[in-house]
């Protein structure tokens, strides 16, 4: 996802709570991993991009997903 498409994906749901944020990306992450669009390098390169907009908590939040979801 390029910063262009996750700013639109963030200003998308910025009425969205923080919990619900964080489980659409985690599921949508699952989703990619199962097709072989999603690695460990490509979740690092997403948090990247993201931890510009985000929270220190929410940073922290993301960082908890990844490694859940690499394990």
């Amino acid at each position: 996802m390029t910063p262009e498409e996750m700013e639109r994906f963030l200003s998308a749901r910025q009425h969205s709570s923080e919990d619900a944020l964080m489980a659409e990306l985690a599921q949508m992450t699952r989703a990619q991993a199962q097709t072989g669009e999603m690695s460990p390098t490509r979740m690092e390169e997403i948090y990247d991009t993201l931890s510009p907009f985000l929270s220190e908590r929410q940073r922290e939040k993301m960082r908890e997903v990844i490694r859940r979801l690499k394990s």
